[in-house]
C-alpha cells in the first residue's frame, strides 16, 4: 500500500487533472520575505482573490476545488501573513 504524504497544517490539496493529489510543500522559513512562509497554493488564492479581484466560486473553479475550501485556504494564509509579520514587529 502507497504512503500518502502528510499534509501541512492539515490543508486539503486540490487533485490534478490526473486524479492524484498534490504535494504542496511547507512553509519556507529561510527568507526575509514575509510571503514566504505561505504555501504556492496560498500564494495562488491570494493573487486571485486580491490582487486579481475573482471571487471564491470563480477560483475555486479555476483549481478545482470548493468555495469554501478557497475560502478557508485565504484565510489561514492571511493568518499567517499576520504571524510572521508580528513575529517581525517584535524583533525590530
Amino acid at each position: 500500500m502507497p504512503v500518502r504524504a502528510a499534509r501541512p497544517n492539515g490543508m486539503r490539496t486540490p487533485k490534478t487533472p490526473h486524479g492524484r493529489r498534490l504535494v504542496i510543500p511547507g512553509p519556507r522559513r529561510d527568507s526575509a520575505d514575509p510571503m514566504a512562509v505561505l504555501t504556492p497554493l496560498q500564494l495562488r488564492i491570494l493573487h486571485l482573490r486580491v490582487v486579481d479581484g475573482h471571487t471564491a466560486e470563480q477560483v475555486a473553479t479555476k483549481l478545482d476545488m470548493s468555495p469554501t475550501a478557497v475560502r478557508i485556504t485565504q484565510h489561514r494564509a492571511l493568518q499567517r501573513l499576520r504571524e510572521q509579520l508580528g513575529d517581525d514587529a517584535d524583533t525590530t
